[in-house]
């Protein structure tokens, strides 16, 4: 898998802010969970890595 600046930019964002959102409400795994899916991650690695 290579990994592009480009997508290393977007996966810091989408992992910074939705644990701003889960530190005050909660759910952040709803924002995060489909963003490591659209990067090819596999299922069952994308759930392991959120928890």
């Amino acid at each position: 898998m290579d990994i592009g600046i480009d997508l290393l930019a977007i996966l810091f964002c989408v992992g910074f802010v939705p644990s701003f959102i889960d530190a005050i409400a909660g759910g952040g795994g709803l924002i995060t969970i489909p963003a490591l899916l659209m990067t090819g991650m596999p299922p069952a690695m994308a759930l392991g890595t959120n928890k």
